[in-house]
């Protein structure tokens, strides 16, 4: 499969989460807990079956990252689908995307890296549009729309956390990590 086409199905999956999540009668932590069970067993079955185990030994100084990781997606998936039942998906969506950024601004900070003059204006441009997003659909029908847009900034939040830890993570593969 090329590269366009994981790409393609990749965004098509993501984008009708929010709507499986409205049309689901479990609370958001059931379907984080449920999600994370089935990926689990999915990951371990696609290990298994390439007889690539999980070797705990080869990344236990990394353990400790990923498990704070793993906890910071948890709770990023519970705040994106509660944010899914308080506003409209595409509020809540815009909000979540708004985790790069956060990264950006978070960056040169934490690694010392350099921002460059296009990554500040996309910066602010990315914060205009959220706060033009937030200030003209945000406001119009109720403080349920607050709250959606809050969790929703929330789990961008808790992504560009994940983001971060596995920067320092350097050993381990992407499926291990996953």
């Amino acid at each position: 499969m090329n590269a366009k086409l994981k790409i393609i199905i990749s965004v098509a999956t993501f984008g009708t989460i929010g709507i499986f999540v409205r049309n689901i009668s479990l609370s958001s932590g059931e379907i984080a807990l449920f999600r994370a069970i089935i990926a689990a067993v999915v990951i371990l079955i696609y290990k298994g079956l390439r007889g690539k185990g999980l070797l705990l030994w080869d990344i236990k100084k990394d353990i400790p990252i990923l498990f704070v990781s793993g906890v910071a997606m948890g709770f990023n998936w519970i705040l994106l689908f509660q944010a899914y039942k308080y506003t409209s998906v595409s509020l809540a969506t815009l909000s979540y995307y708004f985790s790069p950024v956060i990264v950006m601004l978070f960056s040169p900070i934490l690694f010392k890296e350099k921002m460059t003059i296009k990554q500040i204006i996309c910066f602010v441009m990315s914060t205009i549009g959220l706060i033009m997003v937030i200030g003209i659909s945000g406001m119009d029908e109720s403080s349920d729309n607050l709250i959606g847009i809050g969790l929703g900034l929330g789990a961008a939040a808790l992504y560009a956390t994940v983001v971060l830890l596995n920067k320092l993570v350097k050993d381990v593969n992407g499926i291990d990590r996953t």
